[in-house]
C-alpha cells in the first residue's frame, strides 16, 4: 500500500489530485483546530476520575487482553457481541477506573514506593524465577518481552500496583465478620432438607408425530435467528510459537552437560550428620573405632552432642560452603562415614545417613528441553522480528511468509467461532487469539499482530473477503430445524405432564397416588445441602427444594436439562450447633473487605468528578455509537 501510494505520488496528475488532498486535510487542522491531539481530548481520553485521565489505548489494550483470555478459556474466538453479552466492556472500564481513583487519591495524600520494595516485589515473583527457584533475570526479560512491557514501563506499573494495594490495605484489610452474620450464615449453610420425587421424562410425553408443513414454517419463522448463517470470512494467518519451533532445536551436548551440572548442584541432596574434632589424631582415632562397629550416634553422644545438633540436614550441593566438607559428604555411599575431612571450621567426620539419587538421565532430558525451549523462543523472537520488518515494506502477508521461510495458512472460510460452512470445528493453532481480532479487521488492511504471553505464540492475520451473515431458507436447515422442534415440543410436553402431577398433589393426593397409575418409580433424595447436588438433582433444582415448603409440591427441571421432578419436601433439618467453614468464613470477610473498599472508592469518584465516554466506548468496542 505505501509503496502504491509512493508511485502514485511521482506521477503527473494523481501528485496534483494527491496534493489538493492534503490540503485539504492541513485546511481541516487550521479550521478545527489540532489541539485534543496534544491534550489528549475528549477523543482519546475514554474515562477520567478527577486529573486522571484514561485513553482509548489503555483501554483497548486491557479489552483485547480480557477477550483473548476468555477466548483461550473456552476454547475459542469471542465475537464483540459476545464480549459485551459477558461484560467484558463493563468490568475492565470499572476496572481502569477504579485504578486511577486509587491512583488520584495516591497523588492527593503524596504516597510513593520506595526502590527497595519495587526491588523486592520483582525478584519474588514466581513468573520470574529460574530453575533453582531463584530470581532469573533471563526469564524476567523474556517475561516483559512477552508482555510488551520494557523494563522501565514494568517497574513504574508495578510501583502503581503497589500503590493502589498499600491504599486498599490501609482501608479494609483484616476486616472481620460480625457474630450475628456468622451465625445467620452458618444455619443457612447447613440446613439440610430431603424430598420424595417422581422423574417425568420423554416416555411421558408419549410419541411425537412429524410437524405438518405449516407447523413447521410457523416455527422456523418464530425462531429463524437460531438457523442463521453467521458471518464468515476469507483469512490469511501466519503463527509462531515455541512449541513449533522445538523440533528443529539442536542442542549442544556441551549446553546439555553444563545444564546437567548446575541442576545436579541443586537437586542431588543427602542428609549430612557431622562430628567436629581438635586434632586429626583425634578424629583418625574415632573413624577408627566407627570402622570397627560403634554407631555414629553413638559416638555423639559420647561426646555430647545431641541429635539435633548431629545432623546438619537434608542438602543439596550449593547448601554447602564449604569446598572440602562438600566434595567428600557426595562422595559417600549411603550410610557411609568419611576419613577426617579439614574443613573451614575444623576437622570433622561426616557421614551420609540418606543418599536421594540423582537421576542424570532425566536431568539431561530436562535440561534438553529447557535448552531447547529457551531456544525455540529466541528462534520465535527472531523470526517475529524478520516478519514485522519485511511487513514495513507493505508486501501480502503470503509474500512475506514466503520470504522469511515460514508457514502461511489460507482458511477460506471460518465463523467467529472457528467452525467452516459445514459447522466443523477447524484445528486453527492461535484461534482464541486471532479469531476475534480477525472479525473486527476490514478487508485489505494491515493488522497488528496478537501474542499469547503463556505460550509465547506470535499470530499475524489478514481478511481476505467477508461473507456476510444472512438468513437462510427453510429448505437448507430442515433437518436441523424439525430435530429442533421435536426437542422443544417433547421438553413441552413433559412439563405439561409434570404441572398436572403437581397440580393433583396441590388439590390433596399422594405422590404415590399420581405416580402411579404413569408407572413412575418415587423416590427418595439422600440428605442435602443448598451447596449439594445428586444425580438427577442439579445445583437449580437444589436450590428450588429449599424454597418449597414441607408437604408442599414443587416441579423443576433436572441436571440433564430435558427432564422435569415433580417432588414434595419431606424433612427439614436446622442445624442445633454447627460451625462455618474456614473457607466460607474467609469469603464473608473478603465480601465485607470488598464492600468497604468500594464504598470508598464510590466516595472518592464522587468527591474526584468521574466520567465516562459511552459513545467513546462503545466505539472502542466495535459498538453502536449511541451511549447506553
Amino acid at each position: 500500500m505505501l509503496t502504491g501510494l509512493r508511485s502514485a505520488f511521482e506521477k503527473g496528475f494523481a501528485r496534483f489530485v494527491l496534493i489538493a488532498l492534503m490540503g485539504i486535510l492541513v485546511l481541516s487542522f487550521a479550521v478545527w483546530g489540532i489541539g485534543d491531539i496534544f491534550r489528549g481530548g475528549t477523543q482519546t481520553t475514554v474515562a477520567s476520575v478527577g486529573g486522571t485521565q484514561i485513553s482509548v489505548q489503555t483501554f483497548q489494550t486491557a479489552y483485547n487482553r480480557e477477550v483473548q483470555n476468555l477466548g483461550r478459556m473456552i476454547g475459542r474466538g469471542i465475537t464483540p457481541d459476545q464480549a459485551r453479552q459477558f461484560g467484558i466492556d463493563q468490568r475492565v472500564i470499572n476496572q481502569l477506573v477504579t485504578e486511577a481513583t486509587l491512583d488520584e487519591r495516591g497523588r492527593q495524600l503524596g504516597l510513593g514506593i520506595d526502590d527497595d520494595t519495587i526491588r523486592n516485589r520483582i525478584v519474588t515473583t514466581p513468573a520470574f524465577r529460574g530453575p533453582t527457584g531463584q530470581f532469573d533475570r533471563n526469564a524476567f526479560q523474556e517475561a516483559l518481552r512477552q508482555s510488551g512491557f520494557t523494563e522501565q514501563t514494568y517497574v513504574d506499573a508495578e510501583r502503581r500496583v503497589a500503590l493502589r494495594q498499600q491504599i486498599a490495605g490501609a482501608v479494609s484489610d483484616k476486616m472481620t465478620s460480625p457474630q450475628i452474620l456468622i451465625d445467620a450464615m452458618t444455619r443457612y449453610q447447613n440446613e439440610a432438607r430431603q424430598a420424595q420425587f417422581v422423574v417425568v421424562g420423554a416416555r411421558e410425553a408419549g410419541d411425537v408425530p412429524a410437524p405438518d408443513a405449516a407447523t413447521l414454517q410457523s416455527y422456523f419463522d418464530a425462531n429463524k435467528q437460531l438457523f442463521r448463517a453467521p458471518e464468515y470470512r476469507k483469512l490469511v494467518v501466519v503463527t509462531l510459537s515455541p512449541q513449533d519451533q522445538l523440533g528443529f532445536m539442536q542442542v549442544p551436548e556441551a549446553q546439555i552437560a553444563e545444564e546437567v551440572a548446575r541442576l545436579r548442584e541443586a537437586a542431588e541432596r543427602r542428609t549430612i550428620q557431622q562430628l567436629t574434632f581438635p586434632s586429626v589424631e583425634e578424629a583418625e582415632a574415632a573413624a577408627k573405632r566407627v570402622a570397627e562397629g560403634l554407631a555414629f550416634e553413638d559416638l555423639a553422644k559420647e561426646r555430647g552432642v545431641s541429635e539435633t545438633d548431629l545432623t546438619l540436614g537434608s542438602l543439596a550441593r550449593n547448601n554447602i560452603a564449604d569446598p572440602a566438607v562438600r566434595d567428600a559428604a557426595f562422595a559417600l555411599a549411603e550410610g557411609a562415614v568419611s576419613a577426617p575431612v579439614r574443613g573451614r571450621f575444623g576437622i570433622v567426620l561426616l557421614r551420609a545417613s540418606k543418599v536421594e539419587p540423582f537421576n542424570a538421565a532425566q536431568a539431561a532430558e530436562q535440561a534438553r528441553m529447557t535448552i531447547a525451549t529457551t531456544m525455540a523462543r529466541n528462534a520465535v523472537n527472531d523470526l517475529h522480528d524478520r516478519i514485522e520488518k519485511e511487513r514495513s515494506s507493505g508486501l501480502p502477508l503470503a509474500d512475506i511468509a514466503a520470504k522469511v521461510g515460514v508457514p502461511v495458512t489460507t482458511v477460506d472460510a471460518v465463523d467467529q467461532q472457528g467452525r467452516d460452512p459445514q459447522e466443523v470445528q477447524l484445528n486453527l493453532p492461535g484461534a482464541s487469539d486471532f479469531l476475534a481480532p480477525a472479525f473486527r479487521a476490514e478487508v485489505g488492511l494491515e493488522n497488528e499482530p496478537v501474542n499469547n504471553r503463556e505460550t509465547g505464540l506470535w499470530a499475524w492475520f489478514e481478511v481476505s473477503s467477508v461473507t456476510p451473515a444472512r438468513d437462510r431458507a427453510l429448505d437448507e436447515v430442515r433437518a436441523q430445524v424439525e430435530a429442533r422442534w421435536r426437542e422443544d415440543e417433547v421438553k413441552v410436553r413433559i412439563g405439561k405432564a409434570a404441572d398436572q402431577l403437581a397440580t393433583a398433589i396441590r388439590a390433596g393426593k399422594p405422590l404415590a397416588e399420581v405416580a402411579q397409575p404413569l408407572g413412575l418409580e418415587v423416590r427418595t433424595t439422600p440428605v442435602l445441602k443448598r451447596s449439594s447436588t445428586d444425580g438427577t438433582w442439579g445445583s437449580a433444582a437444589v436450590q428450588m427444594l429449599f424454597v418449597t415448603g414441607k408437604g408442599q409440591a414443587g416441579t423443576v427441571t433436572a441436571a440433564d436439562g430435558i427432564d422435569r421432578l415433580v417432588f414434595v419436601p419431606t424433612e427439614i433439618v436446622l442445624p442445633a450447633d454447627a460451625t462455618l467453614d474456614t473457607r466460607t468464613r474467609d469469603q464473608l470477610s473478603q465480601s465485607i473487605e470488598d464492600d468497604v473498599l468500594g464504598q470508598y472508592i464510590a466516595r472518592l469518584q464522587r468527591d474526584f468528578g468521574s466520567t465516562v465516554n459511552r459513545t467513546l466506548l462503545n466505539r472502542a468496542v466495535g459498538g453502536t455509537t449511541e451511549t447506553r
